[in-house]
């Protein structure tokens, strides 16, 4: 403690030396500045010369500087004065100048007001020049509109007259149908008839000797063969009653088949020569032109016809073929011989002769084509093209309602012995040769053999009708129908609509599907009738309409009213920033793995919509990339949803669903383009966004492997998206290996959840 006291006292003693020291050291150096600062000392009576000195000359400044300031106040007055008669003079001219000034403002004024004036007037003048027009623009527009309904009055009417007129002829042409007139309508016929003939051949008295028919051996067989005939007629008709007559050609083809024996005597061995035909040929052809006279009667468009046919022969050449067997009963052997089979020698000698004329009863039924063949008549409106002026009452010239078209089956019968043929022996020889020399036709057959023509078939004819003063036919006038479609709930015409009518009772089709123009709806020509008309459009239930036509000339308004069909509206939106997101949005059915329906939102309002089938209950289902999934149950198939998603925050992980890669490779695999392009799209709808791209794989393999194909796989993912346009720097890639497994690596399904990509945000 003594230590501590000393050392404090030395301390103290050294601190006032210090100051000693500095107090000396100030005090020599300030002592030359105080001298030079301090003035010599002045005797007294040279300080009062001075002072007198100074003070007559400080009076003499001041009388200098009283006159200087005098004369300074006198210029400055004197300038003063001028300024002011110069400031006068100014401000007079100012005066002046504003003054012209303002008398030129206000001529101007003026001018501009009267300038102003003369345009207001005039623009007054242009604007009632334009009212003028307008209203001269807005008359003529009045004029037309109202010559346009008035034309178009005109024109309805005058088509309303001529429906009417056209009901009224009908009408008038109907009775007259229902009361006809009897007078007579004359045509020129051309008929075409084709069918079976034959030519019936009968033998009787036939003479047993050498070389004739032995007739207790003899075959005879008719086949017959084809017929045609063009028939050239005139025809009346009066009421009922048909009259025809004309020309005819026909044409008959008969085929004959004989078998018979035939026995000579040779006179010098007195040996018998028995000659077997078994199946000889006769070939015959009968071309014939008669009259026919034929009566007959009509009953709506049915006919029949009967009479005959005064046919005359013009030609009937024959041809025969076949084989015989010859053998000989000589006396000189005990059994008969055979000399061998020969053919029939072709070579004829006796003609077919006819008795002329052939009479044939004919007749006829059939049944009038017009209602499916004949062509509507023509109008007056066709005839005035032709400038053929018509007589009250009088019909067109010949036209295509003059033509007529008929079917009929026909039957003539010959019912006189049409044979003439000179009797001969069926065939002959030449001295004693075995051969037979000629052959004879079987109608030849001693002269007694007789002869029926027979020919049916089918007719068709064309008939040109005489034109007469008779009431031409007047076609019914079209009935018609309009069609429209409309909402049900709206009342307006639905764009695009299609219908269909048929006959309620027949189910035939009247109007084959036909889309309906929204605004004129759809004109259709009906017969009359009842109908059910159906009408179907997208996104409404179909509908039927009945209606009935019921009586020509009338038009049928068919309005069908179509339910809209509930549809499913989709609206995707970011929940934070309201902005649309383009997602894709699932609907399921309850129960249901596969979605029925895939709708994808626009990116431009965000929505998307469906009509879905009635029936099952359905779930809606989003996975959107980079938002939270949601799943929600759809209460009404016709609701209007407005769904917010929730964008995944910073640190929040997902996975990336679809991503698809080669087996232990790092390269990506085609099938993975729509979840690379969705994560795309998330990336470039949120450019503020960061994300790490981190790989994971299974415990399959080396750990070291797995670490190096995860780091493989999230670069390569990486790559890809930079290659559409994602900046480098919003992207990081890891890989993590094994080492953070979700599901168990001990089942396929559980190392196939471990093998993912999943996103960080960053």
């Amino acid at each position: 403690m003594k230590n501590g006291v000393n050392r404090a006292l030395a301390a103290k003693k050294n601190f006032l030396q210090n100051i000693l020291i500095a107090s000396v050291v100030l005090s020599l150096n300030c002592a030359p500045i105080a001298a030079y600062a301090m003035p010599e000392p002045v005797p007294a009576a040279q300080n009062d010369k001075e002072k007198a000195a100074a003070a007559k000359k400080k009076e003499a400044e001041k009388k200098k500087k009283e006159a200087e300031k005098a004369k300074a106040a006198k210029a400055k007055a004197k300038a003063a004065e001028a300024k002011k008669k110069e400031a006068e003079k100014k401000k007079a001219a100012n005066a002046k100048a504003t003054a012209e000034k303002k008398e030129a403002a206000e001529k101007q004024r003026a001018a501009q007001a009267k300038a102003n004036e003369k345009k207001r007037e005039e623009a007054q003048k242009e604007a009632a020049k334009a009212q003028a027009q307008r209203e001269k623009e807005a008359a003529e527009r009045a004029k037309i509109a109202a010559q346009r309904e008035a034309d178009k009055a005109k024109k309805e009417a005058a088509e309303k007259a001529k429906e009417e007129k056209a009901i009224r002829d009908y009408e008038k042409y109907q009775e007259s149908l229902e009361n006809p007139k009897k007078e007579v309508i004359s045509y020129f016929n051309l008929g075409f008839r084709v069918g079976y003939a034959a030519m019936m051949d009968k033998f009787k008295d036939v003479y047993m000797g050498a070389g004739t028919l032995n007739q207790k051996n003899a075959l005879q067989q008719l086949k017959g063969g084809p017929g045609a005939g063009i028939d050239l007629t005139y025809s009346l008709e009066y009421g009922h009653f048909l009259f025809e007559t004309g020309l005819d050609f026909r044409y008959l083809n008969s085929t004959s088949i004989y078998g018979f024996n035939a026995e000579r005597t040779d006179l010098r061995y007195n040996a018998k020569y028995n000659y077997l035909f078994d199946r000889m040929t006769e070939m015959r052809h009968l071309m014939q032109v008669g009259v026919p006279v034929m009566f007959g009667a009509q009953f709506s468009r049915y006919y029949f016809l009967l009479g005959a046919k005064i046919h005359y022969s013009i030609a009937a050449p024959y041809s025969q073929k076949g084989k015989y067997d010859v053998t000989v009963d000589d006396p000189a052997f005990i059994d008969p011989y055979g000399m061998g089979i020969y053919e029939l020698n072709k070579t004829t000698n006796k003609a077919i002769k006819f008795n002329q004329p052939d009479v044939s009863v004919a007749a006829e039924f059939g049944i009038d084509l017009d209602e499916w063949l004949q062509k509507q008549p023509r109008t007056d409106k066709d005839a005035k093209k032709k400038k053929q002026q018509l007589k009250p009452g009088q019909r067109l010239p010949f036209g295509p309602e003059h033509v007529h078209y008929r079917v009929s089956l026909f039957a003539e019968y010959g019912v006189l012995n049409s044979n003439g043929t000179p009797a001969a022996l069926p065939v002959e020889f030449a001295g004693n040769q075995v051969e037979v020399q000629k052959s004879n036709t079987m109608l030849a057959l001693n002269g007694n053999t007789k002869l029926n023509n027979l020919f049916v078939g089918a007719k068709f004819t064309i008939q040109f009708e005489v034109p007469g003063k008779t009431a031409r036919p007047v076609p019914p006038p079209p009935a018609y129908a309009i069609y429209s479609v409309v909402d049900a709930v709206t009342n307006e015409p639905i764009p695009v609509a299609f219908v269909e009518t048929r006959g309620t009772e027949s189910g035939k089709i009247a109007l084959r599907e036909k889309q309906i123009n929204p605004k004129k709806g759809f004109r259709q020509k009906h017969a009359v009738g009842n109908f059910t008309a159906s009408a179907k459009a997208e996104n409404y239930y179909p509908a039927e309409q009945q209606f009935t036509v019921e009586k020509v000339g009338t038009t049928q308004y068919v309005t069908i009213a179509l339910q809209p069909r509930p549809v499913l509206r989709v609206r995707v939106y970011n929940k934070e920033t309201g902005l649309v997101v383009p997602a894709t949005v699932q609907i399921l059915a309850n129960g249901a793995t596969e979605p029925a329906y895939n709708l994808a939102t626009d990116s431009v309002n965000g929505e998307a919509k469906q009509m879905l089938a009635e029936g099952p209950q359905y779930k809606l289902h989003i996975a959107q990339m980079g938002y939270d999934t949601l799943d929600m149950v759809i209460a009404n198939i016709g609701d209007s949803l407005n769904i917010a998603l929730t964008p995944i925050k910073k640190g929040e992980v997902f996975i990336v669903k679809n991503l698809f890669f080669a087996t232990n490779k790092t390269r990506i695999l085609s099938r993975s383009e729509e979840a690379l392009n969705d994560l795309y799209m998330y990336l470039a709808r949120n450019p503020q966004v960061r994300i790490k791209i981190v790989g994971h794989t299974d415990s399959v393999g080396k750990d070291a492997a797995n670490q190096k194909l995860s780091d493989g796989r999230a670069n390569e993912v990486m790559k890809d998206l930079i290659e559409r346009g994602i900046a480098p720097e919003r992207l990081q890639a890891e890989g993590r290996g094994e080492t953070q497994p979700i599901d168990t690596n001990d089942t396929e399904e559980g190392r196939q959840n471990n093998r993912r990509v999943e996103i960080e945000i960053l």
